[in-house]
């Protein structure tokens, strides 16, 4: 996966969850979100996704031009077989092209 488009699903990625952190109420106790930046290649960015999909509970939701990553594709399968909603939407194209970064 290029820079551009890693950086493109890891802010559409990281804005999906600051809008969900930012619309739910938390408690006093509850610590607040934290922000975290990563750059790729080499920088962690998709060490960082894939986490956060290990970790995800209810749904993921992704919107990419192009999607090649290996290690999130096999992470978004993982989510979906816990019984997480996965919803991807791609670029027409995307369903022949079979590049793997």
């Amino acid at each position: 996966m290029s820079k551009r488009h890693i950086g493109i699903l890891t802010i559409l990625i990281a804005g999906a969850i600051l809008t969900v952190c930012a619309g739910t109420p938390r408690a006093a106790d509850q610590p607040a979100p934290q922000i975290a930046v990563y750059f790729s290649p080499h920088g962690g960015c998709t060490d960082a996704i894939v986490k956060e999909l290990d970790a995800a509970k209810e749904s993921v939701l992704v919107q990419a031009y192009e999607f090649t990553s290996a290690p999130i594709a096999k992470a978004l399968m993982e989510a979906h077989k816990r019984g997480v909603k996965v919803q991807v939407i791609l670029d027409k194209g995307q369903w022949t092209d079979r590049r793997e970064t």
